[in-house]
């Protein structure tokens, strides 16, 4: 099918899931005029009841407070496409709630719009305040004003055995830059330009790591981050447990096409905070929140990966930016120690590591069987559960 002529039909079927988040946000928080403390603590109630059927207690994946909004953030460092529909989100919620359930407090990059991000065009746009440090200013301010490429030159992720991969030490040296002096730095403009605590992060492009840098004055209350990952993160490997599809954008989606896997689906990662050089093998190895519609291809030769990875944006992206701002995010629950969980290898066998467990609403959604696995009956179960 032709490209533009099959995005056209994805965009349709895209935006049928989104207003049905949109109509459950109207009636859940209308109906009982309830507010997010309210809607959490019915969660919590049958989460300690679950905690009795699976011996693990269960607690909210982003913590509401009664005193104060829940505050989101959205972090990017390019086009902000999925940074701008969340926040256009956000807008459109306002159009027929009274109060929002989840309070959009900024737009965060690392790039300025010199250097090719357009978070200042969408925080102008949307009248959101704008928290920006860009990298390779800072880096050649404090580190070396000669550096032709300094995102290149503080790069610390390569793959297993890749020959490039420098020594340790260039990697612990490059590490501190970013992670150490860079976020601190970032996360001291984020301090002067927020009201309240940041309870939940959106990561909608950005391309460095997470690390607790970025909310020293928060520490002992670390906001929960999520991030949109262009391919299905339920496959793993059957010898190491670890995922098969992880990576860069469109990289990731080519992944996906040379093990000839014709149903390609987004996901929805939570994300560790990396602020160790320990840690720098985990990318993409956060919980599993919930998986896309996705979109069927034939054979690989039908679209390239980076139109691939447009139609996911599209298709399961623009679905998993409208969770924050309709307050269905808040249902979401994990497991505080883990529990056995069921993946799959690239020939559909099950495969069951241990993993923090997922509940969103009544029901444990993990795995293969996570949130979006049957997405009808999925919207279906947590709308009745949050208006019984």
């Amino acid at each position: 099918m032709d490209f533009d002529k099959y995005k056209e039909e994805i965009e349709q079927k895209s935006f049928k899931n989104i207003d049905k988040l949109h109509q459950i946000s109207k009636r859940i928080w209308q109906r009982y005029d309830l507010s997010p403390y309210d809607m959490q603590n019915k969660c919590i109630s049958r989460w300690d009841e679950l905690e009795e059927e699976i011996g693990n207690k269960i607690v909210p994946l982003i913590k509401v407070y009664e005193d104060r909004p829940v505050t989101n953030l959205i972090f990017g460092s390019g086009s902000f496409s999925t940074g701008e529909f969340q926040a256009s989100q956000y807008k459109k919620v306002k159009s027929y709630l009274k109060n929002n359930p989840l309070t959009l407090q900024g737009i965060v990059t690392n790039k300025s719009r010199k250097n090719g991000c357009n978070g200042k065009i969408v925080a102008d746009k949307y009248n959101l305040p704008y928290i920006s440090l860009d990298f390779t200013d800072w880096y050649h301010k404090f580190i070396n004003k000669n550096e032709s490429n300094p995102t290149k030159a503080t790069r610390y992720w390569y793959p297993p055995n890749d020959v490039h991969k420098p020594p340790s030490e260039e990697i612990e040296h490059r590490f501190n830059i970013r992670q150490n002096q860079f976020h601190k730095a970032l996360g001291e403009e984020i301090e002067k330009s927020v009201s309240y605590p940041t309870d939940i992060v959106s990561a909608r492009g950005y391309n460095f790591q997470f690390c607790s840098n970025l909310f020293l004055h928060q520490k002992n209350n670390l906001p929960a981050i999520n991030d949109t990952h262009p391919t299905d993160l339920t496959y793993i490997d059957p010898l190491t447990k670890e995922r098969l599809y992880p990576g860069w954008q469109s990289q990731a989606v080519r992944l996906m096409l040379n093990d000839n896997l014709t149903h390609i689906r987004g996901s929805l990662i939570g994300v560790n905070y990396m602020d160790k050089t320990e840690q720098i093998s985990e990318l993409d190895e956060g919980p599993l929140l919930a998986i896309g519609q996705g979109i069927e291809v034939k054979q690989k030769s039908d679209y390239d990966p980076r139109q691939i990875q447009d139609l996911i944006k599209i298709m399961d992206d623009y679905f998993f930016c409208t969770l924050e701002p309709t307050g269905i995010i808040l249902a979401w629950g994990i497991s505080e120690e883990k529990l056995p969980v069921t993946y799959q290898d690239i020939s559909g066998e099950p495969i069951t590591v241990e993993q923090h467990a997922i509940i969103v609403g009544d029901k444990i959604h993990s795995g293969i069987h996570v949130f979006g696995s049957n997405l009808t009956r999925n919207l279906k179960d947590l709308e009745k559960f949050l208006l019984s």
